[in-house]
């Protein structure tokens, strides 16, 4: 596990040099398909987005698909591993069958797939890896659990039961193995990865998503019910600030670098706002229609999905 801490430093430590600059609009790359969930690998600098049976890979450095991976149980969230550089993307086929779908990074081909045991209704709804333990993390929504699995093996170790909580958006804290979850009621589920014991914090309203900055080790959880960002201390388990963002927030996403938060804004035209991390204010905002979101802390470019359309904004930090 100490190879692998420092093996994920030394990859992210060229950033930190970079100099700061305005948030500004870059580009829109268009996609094959209509895109949902999106995660960035910034050891390769390679874009992945979901696309319901399908996942796009970008060239960061071209701003071009690359490459169209067919997926067979379906792809509706994502995650990439960026010590491995292995892909999941989780999802459900047309004959009704969900699981997870392993791709090689480096190739892009499909390894494996990982059969999930859920229940017909809203299913999978977030994904997440741990890139130190090499655990990835899958929510169904509908039966209230969250499948941990082996990224080794690629197979399901358990399912954690998260109570009467539905989880929706998922992330890790790799620093402490802490897997956060959000419920679409007002709080965060804390989960504990050596023991697998749930703690709630109480933030926010009808939550939807949720990033962390392991380096900070604090939690952005956004209110789709209402306004705000809510800001929790994933030492103290308690929650220290309430960032107004504008009306339904929805994906949130963290340059661990920078310390600045993204989250995407469904009310209005649509908009992405950009937190400071350190004082946890609204330093910026780009007019700009787009649902889930996350960013490369060595380029401090913001990917973003558009799901008005079949493109991907980019936006500068």
């Amino acid at each position: 596990m100490l190879h692998r801490i420092g093996l994920l430093l030394v990859l992210l430590s060229c950033a930190c040099v970079l100099p700061s600059s305005a948030q500004t609009f870059v580009t829109t790359i268009p996609v094959s398909g209509q895109p949902n969930g999106i995660s960035v690998n910034p050891t390769t600098n390679r874009i992945y987005v979901t696309l319901g049976t399908a996942v796009d890979v970008i060239d960061g450095s071209t701003n071009t698909v690359v490459d169209t991976v067919q997926t067979p149980q379906g792809a509706s969230f994502i995650a990439a591993n960026i010590v491995t550089g292995r892909v999941y993307t989780a999802g459900c086929s047309s004959t009704g069958t969900c699981g997870v779908t392993v791709i090689d990074g480096a190739t892009n081909a499909v390894v494996a797939t990982i059969p999930l045991i859920v229940r017909s209704g809203i299913v999978v709804q977030g994904i997440t890896v741990n890139p130190v333990t090499n655990r990835v993390y899958v929510a169904d929504d509908f039966v209230y659990r969250i499948a941990d699995i082996d990224g080794n093996t690629n197979t399901v170790l358990t399912y954690i039961k998260t109570g009467n909580s539905e989880a929706l958006g998922l992330a890790v804290d790799f620093s402490t193995g802490q897997i956060l979850a959000v419920p679409s009621g007002g709080a965060l589920l804390v989960i504990n990865g050596s023991n697998n014991a749930v703690s709630r914090v109480k933030v926010g309203f009808l939550n939807w998503d949720v990033a962390a900055n392991s380096f900070t080790n604090r939690a952005y959880v956004t209110n789709n019910g209402g306004t705000t960002l809510g800001v929790v201390d994933l030492v103290s388990l308690k929650q220290i600030a309430n960032v107004t963002i504008g009306s339904v927030p929805l994906g949130v996403c963290v340059d661990y670098l920078s310390n600045k938060i993204f989250v995407t804004v469904m009310g209005g035209d649509g908009r992405v706002a950009e937190v400071d991390g350190t004082t946890n204010a609204v330093t910026g905002t780009l007019t700009l229609n787009s649902d889930y979101i996350d960013v490369n802390p060595v380029t401090r470019l913001v990917y973003a999905t558009d799901t008005n359309g079949s493109s991907v904004n980019v936006i500068s930090e």
